[in-house]
């Protein structure tokens, strides 16, 4: 497997995220910004219709609802079990801006969902 945040790896993980069942009907937009990669710092983004990811692509999102910051790792962190979306963010290593609403109930299943399959990409 590409290395986490490469641009293989996004392209890699955009099917497979495409490809998960709707988890609850939300639609948002959620950036990443990931500080201290391999590669420096790596901006990402989510589209997520009906509670779907219909995009996932390096680059900043159009009109973002969310914008999460992290550094690469408190992502890897998340992904690997260590802790979880929500525990980072109530330890301050996700610094969330925007909808705190959505991030925190509204895509709750939807983060779970796609945390567990990137953690599956290895």
């Amino acid at each position: 497997m590409s290395a986490m945040l490469s641009p293989e790896w996004f392209e890699a993980a955009a099917p497979v995220l495409a490809a998960l069942p709707p988890a609850g009907d939300t639609s948002a937009t959620v950036q990443y910004a990931v500080s201290s990669s391999p590669d420096g710092k790596v901006t990402f983004h989510a589209v997520i219709e009906g509670g779907v990811v219909a995009e996932f692509a390096v680059g900043k999102g159009t009109d973002p609802d969310v914008v999460v910051s992290c550094s690469y790792d408190a992502f890897t962190g998340v992904l690997d079990g260590t802790t979880t979306a929500d525990a980072a963010f109530m330890d301050g290593s996700f610094k969330v801006e925007g909808d705190h609403k959505a991030w925190l109930i509204d895509l709750r299943d939807v983060r779970a969902a796609v945390f567990g399959a990137l953690a599956a990409l290895d």
